[in-house]
């Protein structure tokens, strides 16, 4: 069972974290500013995270375990439109977040993490690609274009629905990575 105070103070950190990197370079950030944002003494931090990469890891995680949920599939699936689309409108219920983790200033740690987690999770694949692309080479080029892709549309595309904005997603990457694999 969970003490309800780290449970409190974790999640004010997460938030703290999320504000912060909203608001500048995630390099730029400091574990002090993170402890007074949440409310929390400095030692208070160290008692739940080693550093705040780790925190930054925590915060992503559930937000990186459901878009890699989303995208890994979307690159096998023969509807790649309607997965481009499913990966959008994610993107967009979870704009918030989603804009603190892929355009504020923790873009770079955030990215590096979702593509380790792609690679990892690419080995369940069973149509690896058939041409003389490596797999790890199709899987790091897919989620970074696409965080690319979503990044801009969290950044400049607010006009932009979450329908057209997979619909650019699936025509820019998912079905030029889908017929590689049928190739």
């Amino acid at each position: 069972m969970t003490d309800p105070r780290v449970t409190k103070t974790r999640a004010a950190l997460a938030e703290a974290v999320l504000a912060l990197a909203a608001e500048k370079p995630f390099a730029d950030v400091t574990i002090t500013e993170i402890a007074e944002r949440a409310g929390v003494g400095y030692a208070s931090f160290f008692r739940h995270y080693k550093d705040k990469d780790a925190l930054l890891s925590d915060v992503a995680d559930t937000l990186v375990d459901d878009l890699i949920a989303i995208i890994m599939p979307a690159m096998q699936d023969d509807d790649t439109e309607a997965a481009s689309i499913a990966i959008c409108r994610y993107v967009d219920e979870q704009r918030l977040i989603a804009r603190a983790l892929l355009a504020g200033g923790a873009e770079t740690t955030v990215r590096r993490h979702i593509v380790a987690r792609a690679i990892a999770q690419s080995t369940i694949w069973t149509d690896p690609p058939r041409e003389e692309v490596p797999q790890e080479l199709l899987v790091t080029h897919s989620v970074a274009a696409t965080l690319g892709l979503l990044t801009w549309w969290l950044e400049q595309g607010m006009d932009i629905s979450a329908e057209t904005m997979g619909r650019v997603v699936n025509r820019l990457v998912m079905a030029p990575v889908r017929t590689m694999q049928r190739i």
